[in-house]
């Protein structure tokens, strides 16, 4: 299965939605919707064939479209960094376990920065009791209490900022601010990793000039997509309810419809 995606706000949006509902057999309200997020946005979830027929289809009425495949590069298919070495050459980049790689400035294509987020949601049962007049009666005063259960619910949301480096050769890397050593930034170390990933951005983009530069997976990283899993997990108890999702396969999958993008010459 392919992934279609718009790369760029449409110009004339009334028009768009009219080539979107005629491509893909959508209603002009649905179309709507599908248009409606900041790109990129994705359209539809279709086999690989009739992919490549709505993206032709869309580009001849003028957007910038990209079909991509479902299965998107992930961490488990990129160097993810645990320490760094910046200099004239390149970006050295040493991985927690196995041999450091060096990415040559003038050979790197594309820094995108973005925040993922994981939420954790708990639903659980408490037990009280509370002193109950008509129970008191009832019994005579050998019951004063009752016992009443209520079901208490709580969440928690856990940000991680990510800088990918993508290469022309094909190679790509994940910086990620809980896996990063920043003590390679010197004196410009910042007392927060917020601060350093901030650091480490402008450093890059310092030296890898040519490089395209994007930054709109920080604020679309943390939404969930249509057509890409969810990344729930979750465990239950008699009395606890826990639900984890994260967003690590919307930025993946946003990430890559930027890179084949950007190869395609539709971006910047």
């Amino acid at each position: 299965m392919k992934l279609v995606a718009l790369v760029r706000p449409a110009t004339r949006p009334d028009e768009a939605a009219h080539a979107v509902a005629d491509a893909a057999g959508l209603t002009l309200a649905e179309a709507r919707m599908r248009l409606a997020p900041e790109p990129p946005a994705l359209l539809a979830r279709l086999a690989p064939d009739e992919a490549d027929r709505l993206v032709l289809a869309l580009r001849e009425a003028g957007l910038a479209a990209v079909a991509i495949e479902a299965r998107c590069p992930s961490d488990r298919d990129r160097i993810v960094a645990h320490s760094f070495a910046l200099d004239d050459l390149g970006l050295t980049l040493t991985p927690r376990f196995g041999d450091s790689t060096t990415f040559a400035w003038a050979d790197v294509t594309a820094l995108f920065r973005g925040l993922r987020a994981s939420r954790s949601e708990v639903e659980r049962l408490e037990k009280s009791k509370r002193f109950s007049v008509g129970r008191a009666v009832l019994t005579g005063g050998l019951g004063m209490t009752r016992t009443s259960t209520q079901a208490v619910r709580s969440s928690k949301e856990e940000l991680e900022q990510v800088i990918l480096v993508y290469a022309r050769s094909g190679r790509a890397a994940t910086l990620s601010e809980t896996q990063l050593d920043f003590s390679c930034l010197g004196a410009g170390m910042q007392p927060s990793s917020t601060g350093n990933m901030l650091e480490l951005s402008r450093r890059l983009r310092e030296e890898a000039r040519s490089a395209f530069y994007d930054e709109r997976l920080m604020r679309l990283g943390r939404r969930p997509l249509p057509f890409v899993a969810a990344g729930e997990s979750g465990s239950v108890t008699p009395t606890r309810t826990t639900t984890r999702t994260d967003t690590s396969g919307s930025l993946d999958t946003l990430a890559e419809v930027m890179r084949q993008a950007l190869g395609e010459g539709l971006l910047p």
